[in-house]
């Protein structure tokens, strides 16, 4: 299994053109592999960019959360958005030139254009992509790369009813292997000054390629989440 960092030129906020940027530095694309992209470039080319200037900063925080949970000890509050623990809503400004830089409004239909256009300029059966951003974990330091969108494959393994070494049968074990991949890739593309925004994941084993939605397979609701206990006090 192979992580490929693809260098581009600078993406330029407020808007610039990620498909141009595509066609001129990604240009070794094979069957099979899966295409990672930072949330911020795909955002710059939707246009998802706000000057800092005269932009109130906490109040565009919590217009874009879904859930936000306050914390007095922190400058800003801990957010929720896109299915994930994202800090300040996923709103950047590093590498942004004088910009916050929202995420993208859907990152699935974005990635599911990404998809058809990587398709059919590379002339594959199968391939996938992945919209990434990166957040922190509890109890961890650092920030570890997520995906919060991608398309053509299957962003989980399921293993119940699988023996394990000693022939016990799983019963509730799934593999995240959307995240996984996308941990990786943001290892390769870095944090700072890089340049690396795309990163192809080459022969990742146990792919499922599908074309459909499989958004419901891994992202769960309010409700069903087991780690709801950390934050119900805050839901309305």
């Amino acid at each position: 299994m192979e992580y490929i960092p693809v260098k581009t030129r600078i993406m330029q906020p407020p808007q610039d053109d990620l498909f141009s940027v595509l066609d001129e530095y990604l240009t070794d694309v094979q069957e099979g592999d899966v295409i990672a992209i930072s949330s911020k470039i795909v955002a710059i080319d939707e246009g998802s960019c706000l000057l800092t200037e005269g932009t109130d900063k906490t109040k565009l925080v919590v217009e874009e959360a879904d859930l936000i949970i306050p914390r007095s000890y922190w400058p800003s509050p801990l957010t929720i958005i896109k299915g994930a623990f994202i800090g300040t809503s996923g709103i950047d400004e590093s590498n942004a030139n004088e910009h916050y830089v929202l995420l993208p409004k859907d990152p699935f239909v974005s990635a599911q254009t990404l998809y058809a256009y990587l398709k059919e300029r590379h002339g594959v059966e199968h391939i996938g992509v992945i919209i990434t951003d990166s957040h922190s974990t509890p109890l961890r330091r650092g920030a570890t790369g997520i995906a919060i969108g991608w398309w053509g494959f299957k962003p989980t393994i399921n293993h119940v009813g699988e023996e394990d070494l000693f022939g016990r049968e799983l019963k509730i074990e799934v593999t995240n292997l959307v995240d996984g991949l996308a941990a990786g890739a943001n290892v390769v593309m870095g944090e700072t000054d890089e340049c690396q925004p795309v990163t192809i994941i080459r022969n990742t084993p146990n792919l499922t390629f599908t074309e459909e939605n499989t958004k419901d397979d891994l992202l769960v609701s309010f409700e069903e989440d087991t780690f709801r206990v950390l934050y119900e006090k805050f839901l309305t």
